[in-house]
This record gives C-alpha cells, sequence and structure tokens, in this order.
C-alpha cells in the first residue's frame, strides 16, 4: 500500500551523513575535532558517564547477549508507527501481542492469530492504548484510523468485540481526519480512564484535538458540553482576547501530566503552526508567564496563553517580541522559527524538585519553502506556584541544544516517512535526574543530560541518506542493573531493518539485521518503537519488532531478566501518554 504520508507546507527533511550538536544559531557545517565532540570510535561523543546502577541487579555479571530470532508474524498489511502492545488481555496469565497496521492483531505468545478487529478505516499510525477504561474488569484496546474513525474493542471470550458506544468519530470543520496521536490517563481522578486523540485537520473550523470518554462520547467534565474538542469553539475563538486556533498534528503530538499545582493532570499538545499549548481536562487552556505579552495592537500587554504564540530558536526574538514588543515580525529568511510538526511531548521532572517541566523536540526552521536547520531540544517550565514561570524555559535550555542539519527533501518526497522526534525521559546514567534520549533525522541518537549537556550521539544512519529510527526503549538485557536503549532503523534500502541495541552510554551492543525482509514503497524496516517484554512467561524479555515490511518479529535476549523496564514500549507505557519513571505525579 502506498497512501500519501503527510501533506503539508514546506520541505521535509532527511538524512545525508553526520551533524553536530550546536547551540541554536550556530552554523552546522563547522569543522569539528575531537575537543568539540566528533563521534568516537563506538559512535558516541564527549565524555560520557561510566555505567551507574540504575535498577536494582538480579546479580548479572555476563555481557548483553545478542538478540536471537524467535519468529515472524505473518499480518499482510504494512506497519506503520503503532508500537506492538504485550499484554495479559484475559488475566489469565498468558501474553498476548496486540498489533495495529490497518486492521487490529492480536496473536498469543507462540504466534498463533486469534483475533482480527476492522472497524477503523485506513491504516493505523499512532501507538495504540491497552486498558481497562471503565473499571468493569475487561480490557479495552483503543485505535484511531483514517476517515475520522477511532474504535475500542473489549477483549470477551478470546476475541476482539467493538465496546459500546464506538466506533467514535473525529470528523469537524468539514473534515475527516487522520489520528496521528493518542495518550490516555484519568483526567480527573474518579477512577475512570479519558483517551485523547489527535488529528491531521487543518479546517479553520475543525478540530485537532479530541477527548473521548470510555463510553465513547466527548469527555464532559462537570457537565461541561463544550470542553472538547479544540479548536472549533466559540470560547476558543474569545480566549484571552486573541483566541486560540490550531493547525493539523502530524505525528503522535500528544502527552499528558500534571504541569501545576492543582491534582488534575493536564493535556501538552504540540501542532504544525509552530506552537505548543497546554490544556486543562475542561479544555480551557493554560497561561504562560506574565512575561510574555500580546504584541498586537488591539491586544497589547495582555497576557498570552501557551498556544497564543509561536515559538522562536534564539530566546532574543521571543524576548524582543514578545516581552519588549521592540521588534517588528521575524523573518524566516535569517531567524529560526520552531516547527513541531511531528514533535511529540513528553512531561518529566528534569530536576528532580518534585515538579514537572515539559520537553519537545522541534524542528528549527528558516527560508520559503521551510528547511530544517536541525532539531532543538526545548523544556519549558510548567505552570508551578504564582506561574511567574509557565513555558519560560528551563535553566541549562535557554540557549536550546540542537542537532546537525539533516539533508531537504524535496516537496512529494514522502516516502520512507521521516522519523519522530520521539524523546524519551528515562535515568539511564543513575545519578537521580533522567536524560533526555532521542532520534533524530540527521542520523543520530542524542543523549542530552537534564541542564542541557550533550552526553553522547550513537551514529545510526552510518552515513546513509533517507535512514531513520523508531523511538528508542530502555530495558536492562543482562540483569545487572544498568539499562540499555533498543530501537530499530527503516529505509528505502534492501534490508533496511535493523535492531540496535546501546549501552547506556551509546556504545554500540549489538546490531541486527532483521532476517527474512521484504519490499514495501512506504518502507523498509521499524518505524514503531520496539515493546520489550517477558512475552512467553520464563522469565526472561523478548523484543516485539512492527515493520513496514514483513509484518512483526519476535527475538528473544538470552540471560535477560524483567526486573529492570523503565520505558519498554512507545510512549513509555500502554496509556501511550509520555508520562515514565521520572514524572512526578
Amino acid at each position: 500500500m502506498n497512501e500519501v504520508h503527510e501533506q503539508r507546507r514546506g520541505l521535509r527533511a532527511a538524512i545525508v551523513g553526520a551533524g553536530v550538536l550546536l547551540a541554536c544559531g550556530q552554523s552546522s557545517d563547522l569543522d569539528v575535532d575531537a575537543g568539540a565532540g566528533s563521534p568516537a570510535p563506538d559512535g558516541a561523543v564527549g565524555s560520557p558517564s561510566p555505567p551507574v546502577a540504575l535498577c536494582t541487579s538480579q546479580g548479572g555479571t555476563a555481557s548483553v547477549q545478542a538478540p536471537r530470532f524467535v519468529r515472524n508474524l505473518k499480518t499482510g498489511e504494512t506497519g506503520w508507527f503503532a508500537a506492538p502492545a504485550v499484554v495479559d488481555l484475559a488475566g489469565d496469565g498468558k501474553m498476548e501481542i496486540v498489533a495495529a497496521l490497518y486492521s487490529t492483531f492480536v496473536f498469543d505468545a507462540q504466534g498463533k492469530l486469534l483475533s482480527k478487529g476492522t472497524q477503523t478505516k485506513g491504516r493505523i499510525y499512532a501507538p495504540h492504548v491497552v486498558a481497562d477504561l471503565d473499571g468493569d474488569g475487561i480490557t479495552d484496546i483503543v485505535v484511531g484510523g483514517n476517515q475520522g474513525t477511532v474504535a475500542a474493542y473489549e477483549w470477551k471470550g478470546g476475541a476482539l468485540a467493538l465496546k459500546r458506544g464506538w466506533p467514535a468519530s473525529t470528523a469537524s470543520g468539514g473534515q475527516a481526519p487522520e489520528v496521528r496521536g493518542m495518550a490516555a490517563a484519568d483526567l480527573d481522578g474518579d477512577g475512570k480512564i479519558e483517551v485523547v486523540v489527535t488529528t491531521t485537520n487543518t479546517s479553520s473550523t475543525g478540530a485537532q484535538v479530541f477527548v473521548f470518554s470510555p463510553d465513547g462520547k466527548l469527555f464532559a467534565p462537570g457537565g461541561k458540553t463544550d470542553a472538547w474538542p479544540r479548536y472549533n469553539t466559540g470560547s476558543d475563538a474569545a480566549f484571552n482576547g486573541e483566541g486560540n486556533s490550531g493547525y493539523g498534528c502530524y505525528g503522535e503530538n500528544v502527552g499528558i501530566g500534571n504541569i501545576d499545582d492543582d491534582p488534575g493532570l493536564e493535556i501538552l499538545v504540540t501542532f504544525d503552526n509552530h506552537q505548543i499549548n497546554a490544556f486543562k481536562a475542561d479544555g480551557t487552556s493554560i497561561l504562560a508567564s506574565p512575561f510574555y505579552t500580546n504584541p498586537l495592537t488591539q491586544f497589547q500587554g495582555r497576557r498570552l496563553g501557551w498556544g497564543q504564540f509561536i515559538r522562536w530558536a534564539d530566546p532574543k526574538v521571543e524576548d524582543d517580541h514578545m516581552h519588549l514588543h521592540t521588534d517588528p515580525w521575524p523573518s524566516v529568511a535569517s531567524t529560526m522559527w520552531l516547527q513541531w510538526t511531528a514533535s511529540p511531548p513528553n512531561v518529566v521532572d528534569l530536576d528532580g524538585d518534585g515538579r514537572n517541566e515539559v520537553v519537545g523536540i522541534p524542528n528549527a526552521e528558516m527560508k520559503e519553502p521551510y528547511e530544517t536547520q536541525g532539531f532543538a531540544f526545548m523544556v519549558l517550565e510548567g505552570a508551578h506556584g504564582d506561574g511567574s514561570r509557565s513555558a519560560r524555559r528551563k535553566a541549562g535550555f535557554e540557549t536550546l541544544p540542537m542537532s546537525g542539519k539533516p539533508a531537504v527533501r524535496p516537496d512529494g518526497d514522502w516516502y520512507p516517512p521521516s522519523g519522530i522526534p520521539a524523546p524519551t525521559t528515562v535515568n539511564i546514567l543513575g545519578d537521580a535526574r533522567p536524560e533526555i534520549v532521542a532520534p533524530i533525522d540527521d542520523g543520530f541518537i542524542y543523549a542530552i543530560g537534564p541542564d542541557g549537556a550533550l552526553l553522547w550521539r550513537y551514529d545510526y544512519a552510518h552515513g546513509k541518506a533517507r535512514t531513520f529510527a523508531s523511538e528508542v526503549v530502555v530495558a536492562d538485557l543482562n540483569r545487572d542493573g544498568v539499562p540499555e536503549l533498543i530501537f530499530g532503523t527503516y529505509s528505502l534500502d534492501a534490508n533496511g531493518g535493523h535492531l540496535v541495541v546501546l549501552s547506556n552510554s551509546g556504545k554500540l551492543l549489538h546490531d541486527v539485521v532483521l532476517p527474512n525482509q521484504g519490499s514495501d514503497g512506504n518502507g523498509i524496516g521499524v518505524p514503531a518503537a520496539p515493546t520489550v517484554a517477558d512475552l512467553d512467561g520464563d522469565g526472561e524479555l523478548e523484543i516485539v519488532l512492527q515493520t513496514f515490511d514483513h509484518g512483526i518479529d519476535v527475538f528473544t535476549v538470552p540471560g535477560s531478566g524483567k526486573a529492570c523496564l523503565p520505558w519498554p514500549t512507545a510512549r513509555a507505557n500502554l496509556l501511550r501518554n509520555g508520562m515514565g519513571p521520572s514524572t512526578a505525579r
């Protein structure tokens, strides 16, 4: 199948050669010597900390063994970014694989197909949610498709059954868009789980963000029936004077977590119109710091909401424009603005003070049509206390760490689709604070410290153009209490699919070419995050990979154990909300 992956303004990024981590505003084609962080022989740069225990050791002393291929599960369908789930659906102690491609598949641990759901239309792009939404003791599986469809299945009698009240629709503003992002949580603390989806809607009257209750109806907290969706309501147009607006969400653009001092959870969404917004459970937007005020004449001096202003790479541009109101509108011919097209946000406590920050990795663009100069690691403070730091840059991230420049993709060059810069926010070094690990389209996996410093980067593309990596997952693969990093790669090259295992300091441990790869015009290899779990109940871990081209591969890791799985699947967990072990609850 060869459907269009994305249609948006500007140009796309692809990989050519190696980039270097730079502060925003620096040229990305500078010569770099070893002292400035050039790649070491093992692919890492800088001076990474030595391995330190993260979890309790299970007594492992042997090296991490190479993943061993177990079996392939045929699906006959192209896979996308929906990482497989490994879960005990029936509560009988036996694990199943739940995979979402175009249909929703359930396999047993031995690879036997148990059930197949077809209630969504088109491909399933975003990782699916697996949870008991309403607390009735039945496991639910929520998947988002194309043409405005979101379906929830129940696992009953060993098969998928459409949940009452579903499928739900995201059609609005004359469009029936694709679901590209999904996350879930108990937003209001009532014991039931709500499901947030983001869509590619680009209509001025259409909505990008929907929240559904377990019964498939739009979430209406406290009886507020106009809470969702956003943006397409009268209150959006009137919010804070200027109003709010959105434009398509193209790549897992949603995260959930508590970013203020009340017990409720907030929804973080990134948009293709250079904005990131923070919503309360009732759909209202959170105000940014009073430092940021509206520069428009009719609203001048009015405090801005999180989603009411464009973020720029250079903090001086933001300060001049949204604080001092001294400069005219900045020119993208010479100034980088941040494009959140496919940038999933995480909510995480980076400094260990018990209060969460928001992490995102937008691409920094210049020129017309837009040309990505690099991907920026941005950390914004939450709306804690009096809100004076709300949406301000975290210390250490005033000048944003930035990747190297990916190659420019000509307009219409959609395949394989560019990678999603999904951050993994986990303490991988055992120093009590989490790091930010992410795959970037310049061909490197980056690890950034909680103070904004580059720890290391790993060259996964090896100079090959249009080679991308999946989200990185984290697990201890040899029972020594020190985590390893696992991801897959994809391209359009023959045998482009690899399973890669790195140490916590960025050293290559294993690079396994997937067996019996196929051909697919969308891509070859692993776009979705791997899922790590004890699938067969033998106490050792399996790695489950969903591919574009040849279904699902299962590997096992001899000598592994299941005691340390801090980030075992896409977006940290089966709620897909980006809340990991370093998120303050």
